[in-house]
């Protein structure tokens, strides 16, 4: 059976890549100029927005990528299907 997603959650996913990309962008603006606390703070942004969109996703339905393991947990052998 298909997983329906409403357009409501989709929206906001989209919003959320949308941002995780401007900070990208904004964060290797600054990179150059020198100025690497405010480049660890998008990064770190970046980083939390990424995070919450990928554990949005997979509450939803979306399955994790073999391997997958939880932060400080180590690798996990990847499983033949």
């Amino acid at each position: 059976m298909p997983l329906v997603i409403g357009e409501e959650q989709l929206t906001a996913w989209a919003h959320a890549c949308l941002r995780i990309n401007h900070l990208n962008t904004l964060l290797q603006r600054e990179i150059p100029g020198g100025s690497m606390e405010r480049a660890s703070d998008l990064s770190e942004r970046a980083r939390v927005a990424a995070w919450t969109l990928f554990n949005e996703m997979v509450a939803a339905g979306a399955s994790k990528p073999d391997g997958y393991c939880e932060p400080g947990t180590g690798p996990q052998p990847v499983q033949d299907s």
